[in-house]
């Protein structure tokens, strides 16, 4: 268990590419959220879901609608840390079923550096949707949404970024496969074909 922290799954997405929630979306006989709920608990026992009440409550979890109109996934993160009371949260998109609590622990070990933990790779990938924030980039993504800024990364250069190499990711024996996600059916037939899903 990693101590003091929150954790969020964004599951406010439209899906828009999917053709329907994705959330709920069969995965191995159960809706693909159980897997980042299941996962998250394995490193806290404050879990939280954003999202729609009326649809998530059915979990057992918390369930917290965006607080602001939603501009993509930074809404949800702005909407987590606001609810917060912890100063270190976890935040997981629902359509990564191949994430690792390894990866988590592996983010959380470097917390004290920043204001924000984020993975990049020497490709230049960032990958922002499994991260960790702090409450202290409040005040940076208020800032970004005055200006019309709604994309994750742009409010980092206003926040202390501490990031993790791909020579520590790969230390921890973790695959770039951790961070696939699902948009479409297609990669849903995809994934499932090579035995991934």
């Amino acid at each position: 268990m990693l101590s003091g922290c929150t954790a969020f799954i964004l599951a406010g997405g439209k899906s828009s590419r999917m053709g329907r929630d994705k959330a709920f979306l069969n995965y191995r006989g159960e809706c693909l959220i159980h897997y980042p709920i299941r996962l998250l608990q394995q490193l806290t026992p404050e879990v939280r879901i954003i999202g729609d009440p009326s649809r998530y409550a059915r979990f057992g979890l918390p369930v917290i609608a965006d607080c602001v109109p939603s501009r993509g996934p930074l809404s949800g993160i702005y909407t987590g840390l606001k609810s917060s009371s912890t100063r270190y949260n976890l935040f997981l998109a629902c359509d990564m079923p191949l994430m690792r609590p390894e990866f988590f622990e592996l983010l959380f070990s470097k917390s004290a550096n920043g204001d924000a933990v984020v993975m990049r790779f020497e490709d230049g990938f960032i990958e922002p949707l499994c991260s960790i924030y702090s409450v202290a980039c409040l005040p940076a993504i208020e800032a970004n949404f005055a200006a019309g800024m709604f994309k994750i990364s742009d409010f980092f250069s206003r926040v202390a970024v501490a990031y993790v190499g791909e020579k520590e990711f790969q230390q921890q024996r973790l695959s770039r496969e951790i961070f696939t996600n699902i948009n479409t059916p297609e990669e849903v037939r995809q994934l499932s074909s090579e035995g991934l899903l």
